[in-house]
């Protein structure tokens, strides 16, 4: 399995957004630019991590035969060491795995410090169509549309 195809397959897992990123032809294809661009902001801020916890995604997921995306998978790769990304003093941080989640729904993630980093996407975040909002700050209306009444 290559590396985008782990990385929406681990995304999906993790957020529950399987017809976005998976099932649905049309929204998979407009995701994987999206996907691209979020799994290098965040191989580049957790390299290491990152790279483990998409390793531990494709062992588990390179099963024959292949297991469904579904809870099970998911309580499987939360057993996993590479899941738990325990610091140095034991306390596991899924650090990794809680920016994947982060940066679909508000593209948007913490490095490891805490720093907020932006995922490019904003207009494009799962938050949106969940809470029936417009991004804030955002329309698709030209310049000046809200000048003439409804």
């Amino acid at each position: 399995m290559d590396d985008e195809t782990a990385f929406m397959e681990l995304s999906a897992l993790l957020t529950g957004l399987q017809d976005r990123l998976l099932n649905d032809p049309e929204d998979h294809e407009l995701n994987k630019p999206i996907a691209e661009e979020y799994a290098r902001r965040l191989h580049g801020t957790f390299p290491a991590k990152f790279s483990a916890l998409l390793n531990a995604y494709k062992t588990l997921a390179g099963s024959n035969p292949k297991p469904p995306i579904n809870d099970a998978l998911l309580t499987e790769l939360r057993k996993t060491l590479e899941f738990k990304d325990v610091d140095g003093n034991g306390v596991a941080k899924e650090t990794v795995a809680r920016q994947i989640v982060n940066v679909w729904y508000f593209s948007q993630f913490n490095d490891e410090t805490g720093e907020l980093i932006d995922g490019g996407f904003y207009e494009s975040g799962a938050v949106w169509p969940l809470i029936k909002a417009h991004p804030i700050g955002f329309s698709n209306q030209p310049h000046g549309y809200w000048a003439a009444k409804p």
